[in-house]
């Protein structure tokens, strides 16, 4: 049995030193001199052929000894002016090439090349119509690649040409493709990393074109084969010509093809893709085409960029508006930010794309959406605190830094993470759930080289078919603009957490300074008032007569009323200080408890209390809840006209039944009633009840009363995570609705 191939094995590869193999291709012929006496330091072994003189009789010579005294101008020309000028017409030893120089180890190199027939001007204009033609007819980016493929296989004559995109991992994919019936089609398959190792990699970024015009043709060697002032070979990093690795010439035939090329596709300054030709015969693209396919991919690498830049502002400035309308919302809640957060679901998972959050601000984390349990969030936040990282954390695969994750990757395979404190666990967590998919490989992927005989060198694997792979505990990535929001909100949060700190702050000083106020100023005085009324009632009442006596009752009353209006400002700033004591409440025995405690005022104004069907278990602070029931029920049995029937009815809609507005609940939640054949409220007062001391008629109608009770029981219920809200028509009742949000975890 043939043994694995280990890691470093694999390094072999990655370490192999393709730049430095000391030979070209034989379609050219590679002269290398010194300047500024232009004399000559190596030649390729073909120059006898290619230049009728072998490379002994040129070592150490003029380099006038081979080019023609123009093309030596010309050339000289060239080096001087620092332009780097590709595709010279050279004329040596009687004949024309191409001649491509570039500067290497303390020398200039030119190659050569021969140069086909002079390019007329029909033909120069139809290049240039299919350089242009993929930038003005493609739709999209993966229509500007297909007919970027389509372009290039009709300049070169390739019987195949692809457009391999690099992942973030390195390894590739073909997402575009144009190929001869008769050659087999790689679109979307995936190559692994190994199949292009880094330092070949390296290479295709500085020089953006290579031609393999033959696979199966012996290389050239340099003459000298080693440089003596560097002792190794000259560095072909730059070099069209340069020869080709053994195990790239071998994956090459494995792949039945006899002539390849690449151009690079770099988009700002980092190597995003290739597109890749194949050939089964060997075939030698003339230095002009190649310049061509090197502007088209070059265009091509700038409109990517350009629509990917467009579409990523356009995400960015869609997230901000998120974000916008997130803090807006934050910002105008009452109640804290465990209150206010959830509320929110929908805009804080869409700012990043997340399937749901948690919230870790010291206490019990706060979560949203598809996590995983308490339990296990707190233990990624502890491990997620010994992590170092700047900025936003993030990851796709989290089970692979994270082993107990494997075990929630339903919900939380993709994690995006940013740092509140840096001296204790306090994050703000999106999660990503697991994506199930199949990648096509192109040949299987955990075997991309194996052991020559005896293990002295590897060999790329032999088969390409296809080979598939079901992916699992891998979430969507997370993009750029994903990181970007996240940041970002984490800057509004700690901004909205600083405001609403300072706001307490104030805001309980106030409170603080204007209850001792009012203790001391006000309720003495108005206790005050009320005992001299009586006492004036009492020992006065004959003299007064009928009138005055009428006024001390309206003063006694003002007096009252002064009084219970302050105790109901206590009682609402207390509210949004309060903390509340969370259980599993029998809503129908706490509304019973209430029934019991207004039984006298119910009788009194002979309402009937209807309940259509036992009220459901819910969790809640039961005294917070009965004071809202007790709130609601006194104002329905109130607001009655003088000598109709009266009745209330208490209820609940379930969760799975139908509600006049589905979007003021969950969908799994209940959402409880008081109803009345009252006087009803026009719509346009519909908020206005709601606000402290705001009453529709005058303050002796219909019972009288401070008008807080209404802004006291929303108050009560938004602590709790839910709403409050009214339906009704003018003289056709009314319905208070009112949810609990869920109890933190």
């Amino acid at each position: 049995m043939r043994p694995p191939v280990s890691e470093a094995d694999l390094s072999q590869c990655e370490r192999e030193p393709i730049h430095l193999l000391g030979g070209i291709q034989p379609h050219g012929v590679l002269l290398a001199f010194s300047e500024p006496d232009l004399t000559l330091r190596v030649v390729s072994a073909n120059t006898g052929a290619m230049l009728g003189r072998p490379p002994e009789s040129l070592l150490g010579q003029p380099l006038a000894e081979v080019l023609h005294p123009s093309s030596l101008v010309l050339l000289t020309r060239a080096l001087s002016s620092q332009s780097h000028a590709r595709g010279l017409r050279i004329e040596a030893a009687g004949r024309h090439f191409i001649g491509l120089p570039h500067r290497s180890d303390g020398l200039t190199v030119l190659e050569l090349e021969p140069a086909a027939e002079l390019t007329s001007e029909e033909e120069a204009l139809a290049m240039v119509e299919l350089l242009l033609s993929p930038l003005t007819r493609a739709q999209g980016s993966l229509g500007l690649l297909q007919s970027a493929a389509e372009a290039v296989r009709a300049l070169t004559g390739f019987d195949r040409v692809m457009v391999y995109r690099f992942d973030a991992d390195w390894h590739g994919e073909v997402v575009a493709e144009s190929r001869d019936e008769a050659v087999d089609s790689f679109q979307g398959m995936h190559f692994p990393a190994s199949d292009i190792p880094a330092q070949a990699r390296a290479l295709y970024t500085r020089n953006t074109l290579r031609l393999i015009a033959d696979s199966r043709a012996a290389p050239v060697p340099l003459v000298p084969s080693v440089l003596p002032s560097l002792g190794r070979p000259l560095d072909l990093s730059q070099a069209a010509l340069r020869s080709v690795s053994p195990v790239h010439l071998e994956y090459l035939a494995n792949m039945a093809v006899a002539a390849s090329m690449s151009v690079s596709l770099v988009r700002e300054g980092r190597l995003w893709g290739l597109i890749a030709c194949h050939h089964r015969t060997p075939l030698v693209v003339p230095a002009a085409t190649r310049r061509a396919c090197d502007v088209l991919a070059r265009l091509v690498a700038l409109q990517l960029a350009s629509e990917e830049r467009a579409a990523a502002s356009a995400e960015l400035a869609r997230r901000a508006d998120l974000q916008s309308q997130l803090v807006g919302r934050l910002s105008a809640e009452a109640g804290t930010l465990r209150t206010a957060l959830p509320r929110q679901g929908d805009l804080l998972l869409g700012l990043t794309g997340a399937g749901g959050m948690a919230l870790l601000l010291g206490e019990a984390p706060l979560l949203v959406g598809a996590t995983p349990s308490l339990p296990e969030v707190d233990a990624l936040a502890r491990w997620l605190a010994g992590q170092h990282f700047e900025g936003a954390f993030h990851t796709d695969r989290l089970s692979r830094l994270h082993e107990p994750a494997a075990g929630y990757a339903d919900v939380a395979s993709g994690l995006l993470a940013v740092r509140l404190d840096e001296d204790a666990p306090r994050f703000v967590l999106w999660f990503r759930p697991e994506v199930v998919r199949t990648v096509t490989w192109a040949g299987n992927p955990q075997k991309p080289v194996v052991p020559g005989p005896g293990a002295s060198r590897l060999h790329p694997r032999a088969s390409f078919d296809a080979w598939r792979e079901t992916v699992r505990g891998v979430s969507v990535p997370w993009a750029p603009a994903d990181l970007a929001a996240a940041t970002s909100f984490r800057g509004a949060l700690v901004g909205v957490l600083l405001r609403q700190a300072a706001a307490l702050a104030r805001s309980n000083a106030e409170l603080d300074a204007f209850s001792g106020t009012v203790a001391h100023d006000l309720k003495e005085p108005l206790r005050g008032i009320q005992q001299y009324v009586g006492f004036l009632t009492e020992d006065y009442g004959d003299v007064l007569g009928e009138e005055g006596l009428k006024q001390l009752e309206e003063v006694r009353w003002l007096a009252g009323r002064t009084q219970g209006q302050l105790d109901a400002l206590f009682e609402y700033s207390r509210v949004g200080r309060v903390e509340l004591a969370w259980g599993e409440v029998d809503m129908g025995a706490l509304v019973d408890e209430v029934l019991l405690t207004l039984t006298a005022r119910l009788r009194e104004n002979q309402v009937e209390v209807r309940t259509p069907r036992p009220l459901p278990r819910v969790e809640c602070d039961g005294v917070r809840i009965q004071q809202v029931w007790a709130n609601l029920l006194i104002n329905a049995a109130k607001y009655h006209r003088p000598g109709e029937p009266r009745w209330v009815e208490v209820g609940f809609v379930a969760p799975a039944e139908p509600l006049s507005a589905p979007a003021r609940r969950r969908p799994d939640e209940y959402v409880f009633y008081v109803r009345d054949n009252g006087i009803g409220i026009p719509e346009r007062f519909h908020e206005a009840i709601f606000e402290m001391f705001r009453r529709l008629h005058p303050a002796h109608a219909y019972g009288g009363g401070s008008g807080a009770g209404l802004a006291i029981a929303r108050r009560l219920v938004r602590l709790h995570g839910g709403e409050l809200w009214v339906e009704s028509i003018a003289d056709q009742g009314s319905t208070f609705f009112f949810t609990l949000g869920e109890r933190p975890r």
